[in-house]
């Protein structure tokens, strides 16, 4: 059954470093008409269904793109773009934020309750690639509503605008008004109908939600069954039809047939392992960290940059000085941490263009690095069944398994692969992996799974190590 999400909300993935949260929602999505600092206006526009081209001709802001309404062939003949196809709106102008600033929501609330009056406006959001710079779309005049927005105090409503100029003569916002092709009602409503016709069906549905930025209901589909994607097509109406939609697609790796077979050579001081999100890489790379001031280069200018800042201006949160080191730096992605002994902080800019942006940060225990999984498995936890713990004679070893992702709670039971156990003089190796779930998830904790492991011989002083951790991981009847 598919996930009937927030609107404006992209359903969560798994991932590493945690997600930068924002300090207020309306600066977070906004939109606007690009105004200088001298406080003249300038209405430009954008068609997303062509790739969100702008022009800067103020005279076609009404204008509507040549080859609009072309429906494509779609995924799979469906008709239905993928979004990674489809262009999102871009600034022209390079707004004052840095990637972690947003305006005071007084701003974006004066948008929106000027906007609502509307049936052709098209929602609003954040440049993140262009200094923040809010754009705001409407169907039609853009002329008019450019003028109108520039004319706008900012809204009182939260208490955080002192200064009550008007929008159109700041210098601390950036502003751009767009042409769209759907009005953001009319989103919403093609996006109600297409989830009422379809969030119960086995399409491999997982999401909806409104992509304001290139103008589209988004569905997230993992993989569908054969003419799922047409389903989909069909629950579209018309209007909007389906030049509105667009499906953001994931196609995931079989499991692996067979026995587990993951642990590395035990005899192998420097297999390939992964941590923190960062690439695999081998483990002398991995624990090899650089000091930032001793690497040059243009992402660790960027993320010194930030670093600075935050000491005067700490939204969204302080990241403190330190020791920063340099985890890795790849063609599109960088990592850095602060070692904190058991706890760490970790952060990461990533390349848009020809620029080193923030990506995020986060911090949490100190990262254990581990074995590479195949695709198509997910990681679990083991720990020892503390009412069945076993002595030197033992023949026999109980464990609780959990899985680490979200899983709805679920029973693994035939989800479970492994265990593969290798045995040495010094320890009894054992690995578990489980086929995740397909698309979104709920995380409300996931129930352990006994599991009775027979040995060759009894366990003696042998330790039981948990081999997908380089070094193995000794289980503990505590949960890691």
């Amino acid at each position: 059954m598919a996930q009937r999400m927030d609107r404006r909300r992209v359903p969560g993935a798994v991932q590493a470093l945690a997600a930068v949260t924002l300090a207020a929602v309306l600066g977070a999505c906004g939109g606007g008409t690009h105004v200088d600092s001298g406080g003249q206006t300038e209405s430009v526009r954008a068609e997303a269904t062509t790739g969100g081209a702008v022009s800067t001709d103020a005279a076609a802001g009404s204008a509507v793109a040549d080859g609009a309404g072309a429906v494509p062939a779609g995924i799979d003949g469906s008709g239905l773009a993928d979004c990674e196809d489809v262009s999102k709106i871009t600034a022209r102008r390079q707004g004052p934020l840095r990637t972690t600033q947003n305006y005071p929501s007084g701003f974006a609330a004066a948008v929106v309750d000027y906007g609502g009056q509307f049936d052709t406006y098209g929602g609003y959001w954040l440049d993140r690639d262009r200094g923040g710079t809010m754009i705001v779309g409407f169907t039609d005049d853009v002329e008019t509503h450019a003028a109108a927005l520039a004319a706008l105090p900012p809204s009182t409503e939260y208490g955080d605008v002192d200064d009550l100029r008007p929008l159109g003569q700041r210098d601390d916002l950036v502003l751009e008004v767009v042409q769209v092709r759907f009005s953001e009602r009319e989103l919403i409503a093609a996006e109600e109908q297409i989830s009422a016709a379809t969030w119960d069906q086995d399409l491999g549905i997982y999401g909806y939600g409104i992509g304001v930025k290139r103008n589209r209901v988004t569905v997230w589909v993992e993989n569908p069954p054969p003419g799922g994607l047409a389903e989909i097509a069909a629950a579209v109406p018309s209007p909007p039809g389906l030049d509105a939609v667009c499906i953001d697609l994931t196609i995931t790796a079989p499991s692996p047939d067979g026995a587990l077979m993951v642990l590395p050579d035990l005899s192998d001081p420097d297999p390939v392992v992964e941590c923190w999100g960062a690439p695999p890489m081998p483990y002398s790379e991995l624990i090899d960290w650089q000091p930032v001031d001793e690497v040059d280069h243009p992402a660790v200018d960027a993320f010194l940059e930030e670093l600075e800042a935050r000491q005067t201006d700490p939204s969204p949160r302080p990241l403190p000085l330190g020791d920063w080191a340099v985890v890795h730096i790849g063609d599109d992605l960088a990592w850095f941490v602060l070692d904190g002994g058991e706890w760490e902080e970790l952060a990461a800019v990533e390349r848009r263009g020809d620029r080193w942006l923030w990506a995020g940060e986060s911090s949490g225990r100190r990262c254990e690095p581990a074995v590479v999984l195949p695709e198509g498995l997910g990681r679990v936890e083991v720990h020892l069944d503390p009412d069945n713990l076993p002595s030197a004679e033992a023949t026999e070893v109980t464990v609780l398994v959990t899985e680490q992702g979200c899983a709805n709670g679920r029973e693994m039971g035939d989800a479970l692969r492994g265990p593969q156990v290798v045995e040495t003089d010094e320890a009894v190796v054992v690995a578990f992996a489980v086929v995740p779930v397909a698309g979104g998830a709920n995380c409300p904790g996931n129930p352990p799974t006994s599991v009775t492991i027979a040995l060759s011989e009894p366990l003696g002083d042998r330790a039981i190590q948990d081999g997908l951790y380089f070094p193995p991981k000794t289980v503990t009847a505590e949960s890691p």
